[in-house]
């Protein structure tokens, strides 16, 4: 939920420009420490790296972006945190869940803020207090917490210490430079291979770097960083989101561009498995729901949020399969299911190198580039090609490639269409509540949809069955309420009955499909195509953007939300 930064080396201090590009991790609070002449110096506040950071100079610094779970939003409360004679400074991803007792133990009278994270550095300097050398402190220390935790501490002397235990931390190095990081987006334009950080690992940088795990001195082996630079970048955009809408037509198209025997070993797992369980959080969940339907009847699949699948693990067998969705990797919830798993794992990921490609026995990856935008587009696009794609290796049919490139050319049209239909659609928008609904496939679009204009907008949307509206929630309509309707040849006449219902209450009928019909106030043409659950949730990506910029929102930055969720 947090975004920290670490950075060593000669010349300008870069951690507010890294932290910046970290903010889609939590943007409450930012703060930065540094080690200069003086010491190590200490700025932090309530906002966005900008306005709360006047960022200090050294030749070592490490930085935080927040999402609170701990305490509320304040500056006090906002990392990096330190000890109370100022020799340590820490930044911390995750939850100290037994944070109280040792709050306790060192003595409440002497904390700050009101956050887990502070015990961190009080343990630290205490046991440096006592003798002990960073590595021999740290081990004392992680003893000691449980929870998830990646966390860096810059120390008076110079050293710099991370440790990790459920939440992802890089390690990286660039000649003179070394750096750790949440993920690689900060690292992008400093360094073209990083390696990742392991349960237990205790990292110690001195002159150089080391790791250890388990009192053993380690190799953690460098991978090259498969994204380029420029593409976690806004460009010529204002926002992020606008231009990651605008990049489907060709992430589409990237996402099909999979390996043969990659594809074949993944469509082996599923054909093998008893029953397949396909699980995410999210908008993941919906691509989740979707990847259901393209395995029947071949398969006998199941779809179920990963945070409900946690309470179910003992139905999952060894001769199952798991089917995993995250666009970071690094999903607390996903993560915490597959812990009582023992059935194989096969995970569609955007992210290279994340904790659930390490978890998994395969992994497609989606190949959408940087998803900086809180709010997941071109991931979600690009999740269900892939699995389309690997269904189409299950079921020989080789078809299914071909029709997909078509519809990324039709997504290109109608990126440029939904400019004047989210104009349209912003109209029609009328108080803070708004219905989607649809039958079948159309309903996981519909849910998608409507998670898109709640996050971005702040508008109260719900999406139902098209069946189930009429058992209670029609009871909410009223005059102008705006419900969308998402409607195919296959389930047109009940879905449009449903509509008929809502209508005769007053509501303004919004018609999602390639056909207008009579009960439509607002038609949203999408083409004819066979996977058009790829085009239909993008008109309504764009009118979240819209009404987000209306309303005076960063639709970048979502209150109350963080792209990856690593705490559960």
């Amino acid at each position: 939920m947090c975004g920290i930064i670490g950075h060593a080396g000669k010349g300008e201090n870069i951690v507010p420009k890294c932290l910046q590009k970290l903010e889609y991790r939590g943007y409450d609070s930012a703060g930065i420490a540094a080690l200069n002449s003086s010491g190590i110096e200490v700025s932090k506040g309530v906002g966005t790296v900008d306005e709360a950071v006047e960022a200090p100079q050294g030749s070592a610094a490490i930085g935080h972006t927040r999402w609170a779970t701990h305490g509320g939003v304040t500056q006090t409360n906002a990392h990096p945190h330190t000890d109370p004679d100022g020799r340590v400074a820490v930044v911390h991803n995750g939850i100290i869940d037994n944070h109280s007792d040792l709050r306790e133990e060192v003595g409440e009278g002497r904390f700050e803020s009101e956050t887990d994270t502070e015990v961190i550095p009080h343990l630290l300097a205490q046991h440096l207090k006592e003798g002990l050398d960073p590595r021999a402190a740290a081990e004392e220390v992680t003893d000691r917490l449980e929870g998830s935790y990646a966390a860096v501490a810059l120390l008076e002397g110079g050293q710099m210490v991370a440790f990790k235990q459920g939440a992802p931390l890089a390690v990286a190095r660039n000649q003179d430079e070394h750096f750790f990081s949440s993920d690689v987006v900060p690292l992008l334009e400093h360094v073209n291979e990083a390696a990742f950080l392991q349960d237990g690992d205790i990292a110690i940088l001195d002159s150089d770097l080391r790791v250890f795990n388990q009192g053993r001195e380690v190799e953690r082996d460098s991978q090259e960083i498969q994204w380029e630079g420029g593409s976690a970048t806004r460009g010529d955009f204002d926002h992020f989101t606008r231009k990651e809408i605008g990049e489907q037509p060709e992430t589409i198209k990237r996402a099909t561009f999979q390996d043969e025997e990659s594809l074949t070993e993944a469509a082996g797992m599923l054909e093998k498995a008893r029953t397949v369980w396909i699980t995410g959080c999210g908008t993941s969940s919906y691509a989740a729901d979707h990847m259901r339907d393209y395995l029947a009847p071949e398969v006998d699949a199941r779809s179920i949020q990963s945070h409900e699948l946690e309470y179910r693990t003992d139905e999952v067998g060894d001769d199952d399969a798991v089917v995993a969705v995250s666009q970071s990797g690094e999903t607390k919830d996903l993560l915490a299911a597959l812990e009582g798993i023992e059935a194989p794992v096969l995970s569609f990921l955007n992210v290279a190198q994340s904790s659930l490609e390490r978890r998994s026995d395969h992994t497609i990856h989606i190949n959408a580039g940087p998803e900086v935008g809180v709010a997941s587009t071109k991931a979600y696009t690009a999740q269900l090609t892939a699995m389309k794609t690997v269904a189409a290796e299950l079921k020989d049919q080789e078809q299914v490639l071909e029709s997909l490139r078509s519809t990324a050319e039709k997504a290109e049209r109608l990126v440029k269409a939904s400019e004047s239909l989210a104009e349209k659609l912003h109209g029609a928008l009328k108080g803070e509540d708004a219905y989607f609904v649809g039958r079948y496939q159309r309903f996981h679009s519909a849910k998608e949809a409507s998670l898109k204009l709640k996050e971005l907008s702040y508008i109260h949307s719900e999406a139902f069955p098209a069946g189930e509206f009429k058992h209670g929630t029609l009871a909410l309509v009223e005059e102008g309420t705006p419900v969308v309707g998402f409607v195919d040849e296959e389930t047109a006449d009940e879905t449009l009955s449903n509509l008929e219902e809502a209508s005769s209450r007053g509501a303004e009928i919004i018609g999602v499909g390639p056909k207008d019909r009579d009960v439509y106030d607002l038609h949203v043409p999408i083409p004819e195509d066979p996977n058009r659950e790829m085009l239909e949730v993008i008109p309504f990506q764009m009118l979240a953007l819209k009404t987000a910029l209306d309303r005076g929102n960063d639709p970048d930055r979502p209150r109350n939300l963080a792209k990856s969720v690593t705490v559960k």
